[in-house]
């Protein structure tokens, strides 16, 4: 009986307990919701209350557009997650839309997609409701870009008042269009008091144009009404788009604790007044084109921020202080004046400039800066600062100053014996007194449980035994490349290799030839289509050495020995030619190289290279065309190369408009010949316009350029131009916007009979 009881009893407990559980389960279904469709989504939404959880399970959403319309309150605000945080992928055209208050916004990542939208993620609705109070948080946006890189889309547009962007990644935008845009696009939109912090904005490749920024805040017409933005404790991390990492369009804004590291480019005060520039960290490692902060307007106070080691100069300085134009208008320059710098250091930072931009139309010197307690380090150089323009309204007071010129004498300077190290633990330079910390660890931004792709341009899968491919083996060629990976090395041996087809190059690859080896010859068998014999595709660099590319075959030219693709490339590419010969492209446009509109390149180099019977242009570096600040290739390099009967430019490399974003083009073009190249009316035998930084140097011109230029050089005011050492033999004259030339210009006109070098002997009958 006694046992018949207790038996009824746990029976009944456990019911007890069942039922308590189940009640439990209900009551937390009723308030979470796992989604696995769109529709359920959108379902869950329309019936979100305050508190509610919607989930959405894991796995891979494919062109997907969501709308976030639901409000929750403080308390209880409306959560959307990844049923765990990091597996929730978002790909395909998709695009996210959030209006209301008090959502939360949690876990996923965007991946491998694109947005026809404005931007992927953006705080309004298409019915015009704003997100108030709402946070983007441990969101990861990595490689999202349609395949032409000047499609422009931006991944955040922030809307509304006191919306959060924190501890989320941002990287790999390869395409035109900001990051993440405050956008200040009416009057309801000022005073929004947003937050973004937190965030690890990682590697953004040159865009080779304007519309690379990585943050803006605000747009002009606005950018004198305050925004009272928040920025602080981001790691920005080679940031390259342009020359404005962070633009400020907008007033009353605070930028303070943030980590600037390698990244080339300036935070920019754009427009707008009275921004707070506070305890910032800009390391530049001395690569090339990192900057610090760009004064323009007034009121501003940049204090207690860390330069070191920047290399950038004129607008991607440590401290370019900026020319206005008189009676500017609000899209314009409007000169910096009445601003604060105080307690800043700047160690081994090349180039602090006061009047920087000055020209024909910015005529309007800076006034009233106010530099106090700053500390100029940089033992190597003489140079404290630069005036480009008048800054007598300037004042110093109490600054230290440790330069290669003991004698350094200025009013509100002194000169000390401070020395500066470089902490081995953080990388940072530090004295005695000056022990600075970085404002946060890394692992305490961006989602820590996400792992960002690495970039487009790294070998994962470095090869170091080359595969052989026998010139009597043309298949061999192409399965070969086809099953390689990047990193990979094939080596050519001697023969001919008849294509049937263009060689496509979508990988990093290196093709090259024993020394002293027989010739190694590409060409077509046949050729109707005229296709060019190697095509560099989307994630494809080249590496190539010691081939021949003969552009005839038995029926129709190739079109280039090497050429773009010419559709659109997202990505960058890099090629390198050595020991090559380029002949016989001898019909109406053909070319030994060309990169065609919407491709660039972040280095191309041709060396110890031959060109010859070429009717079009020998290097085309001359797709972006439109005057539009864009161009092909940041750095372009020629040396010891010969042209030889090119009835086009042996070298175009354009750069149009007057855009000032960009670092590029670079062109280095030295001990090289050019015999019968271009003589047509008005024609070049090297086309450049808007290079920003030339070296030509020892260049022997024979019979070339006779109906127009040698060289014809359109270049900005500010470029930095070396032209020296060059031998014009009847050939045309040298032109430039600017008197750049060197003293060691040869210029010889004779009817008598050309002696040509003696390596060059082989081309004394080209007529």
């Amino acid at each position: 009986m006694k046992k018949s009881r207790l038996f009824s009893y746990l029976i009944a407990l456990l019911f007890t307990v069942s039922s308590c559980s189940e009640a439990s389960k209900t009551k937390q279904q009723d308030n979470d919701s796992l989604v696995t469709t769109t529709q359920e989504f959108q379902n869950a939404i329309t019936n979100a209350k305050p508190g509610d959880e919607i989930i959405l399970r894991n796995g891979t959403w494919k062109d997907t557009q969501l709308i976030i319309d639901a409000t929750g309150t403080e308390e209880k605000p409306i959560t959307i997650k990844a049923e765990e945080k990091g597996k929730v992928i978002f790909s395909g055209n998709t695009s996210l839309k959030i209006g209301g208050k008090h959502l939360l916004i949690q876990g996923f990542v965007f991946t491998n997609g694109f947005t026809e939208e404005n931007a992927l993620i953006i705080f309004k609705t298409d019915e015009g409701k704003l997100a108030e109070n709402c946070r983007l948080t441990e969101i990861a946006i990595d490689h999202f870009n349609p395949t032409n890189r000047f499609d422009k889309s931006e991944w955040i547009h922030l809307h509304g008042k006191n919306n959060r962007v924190d501890h989320n990644y941002f990287g790999g935008k390869l395409n035109a269009g900001v990051t993440l845009v405050v956008r200040l696009n009416n009057k309801n939109s000022l005073e929004n008091h947003h937050r973004i912090d937190h965030n690890y904005f990682g590697y953004r490749p040159n865009l080779g144009s304007n519309g690379g920024e990585t943050l803006r805040v605000g747009v002009s017409t606005y950018s004198l009404s305050p925004s009272r933005t928040l920025i602080e404790n981001n790691y920005f991390e080679q940031c390259d788009g342009e020359v404005e990492i962070v633009s400020l369009k907008s007033s009353d804004n605070i930028v303070r604790n943030n980590v600037f590291y390698e990244s080339a480019g300036v935070l920019a005060l754009r427009h707008g007044n009275r921004n707070l520039i506070e305890n910032n960290f800009f390391i530049g490692n001395n690569k090339p084109g990192t900057g610090g902060v760009r004064v323009i307007n007034e009121g501003h106070t940049i204090k207690n921020n860390h330069f070191q080691e920047l290399k950038g100069k004129r607008f991607f300085g440590a401290l370019p202080v900026m020319n206005g134009v008189p009676n500017s208008l609000i899209n314009r320059y409007h000169r910096a004046e009445n601003t604060d710098i105080t307690g800043n250091k700047f160690l081994k930072c090349d180039h602090v400039q006061f009047g920087v931009g000055a020209d024909n139309e910015r005529t309007d010197p800076p006034q009233n800066i106010r530099f106090t307690n700053n500390m100029f380090y940089h033992p190597e150089r003489e140079q404290v600062f630069e005036a480009i323009s008048d800054y007598s309204t300037f004042s110093f007071s109490e600054n230290q100053v440790v330069s290669k010129d003991s004698k350094f004498n200025h009013k509100g300077f002194k000169v000390t014996n401070t020395t500066f190290a470089e902490d081995p633990k953080d990388g940072l330079l530090k004295s005695e007194d000056y022990q600075p910390k970085l404002p946060f660890a890394k692992n305490e931004i961006g989602p820590n449980w996400y792992t960002p792709q690495q970039k487009y341009f790294e070998i994962t899968n470095k090869n170091s035994n080359a595969t052989q491919v026998s010139g009597n083996e043309n298949d061999a060629l192409f399965n070969t490349i086809k099953s390689a990976v990047s990193g990979d090395t094939i080596l050519l041996k001697p023969g001919t290799y008849t294509f049937t087809e263009p060689l496509i190059i979508n990988k990093t690859l290196t093709l090259t030839t024993p020394k002293n080896s027989n010739p190694i010859i590409f060409k077509y068998d046949q050729n109707e289509s005229q296709k060019p014999l190697v095509i560099i595709e989307n994630g494809g660099s080249l590496s190539i050495q010691g081939v021949q590319f003969d552009g005839s075959s038995e029926n129709g030219i190739a079109q280039s020995a090497i050429a773009t693709s010419s559709k659109p490339m997202i990505a960058h590419y890099k090629l390198k030619v050595m020991s090559c010969e380029f002949k016989n492209f001898d019909a109406s446009r053909k070319t030994a190289f060309r990169a065609y509109k919407n491709t660039y390149a972040d280095t191309i180099v041709f060396k110890n290279s031959t060109f010859h019977n070429i009717s079009g242009n020998a290097i085309s570096l001359d797709g972006e065309n439109e005057n539009r600040g864009r161009y092909n290739a940041e750095y372009v390099k020629i040396d010891n190369c010969h042209f030889s009967k090119v009835m086009g430019n042996a070298i175009s490399l354009l750069r149009m408009g007057n855009d000032e974003s960009t670092t590029g083009p670079y062109l280095e073009l030295k001990n090289s010949t050019f015999i019968n190249v271009n003589n047509k009316d008005l024609g070049s035998v090297v086309l450049l316009w808007g290079v920003q930084k030339l070296n030509v140097d020892n260049l022997l011109f024979i019979n070339s350029g006779k109906g127009g230029r040698t060289l014809k050089y359109e270049d900005p005011g500010w470029a930095i131009s070396s032209i020296d050492r060059i031998s014009l033999i009847n050939s045309g004259r040298i032109e430039s916007f600017g008197k750049r030339t060197g003293p060691n210009i040869q210029i010889i006109n004779t009817q008598d009979p050309i002696q040509y070098p003696a390596k060059y002997s082989g081309y004394k009958q080209v007529k």
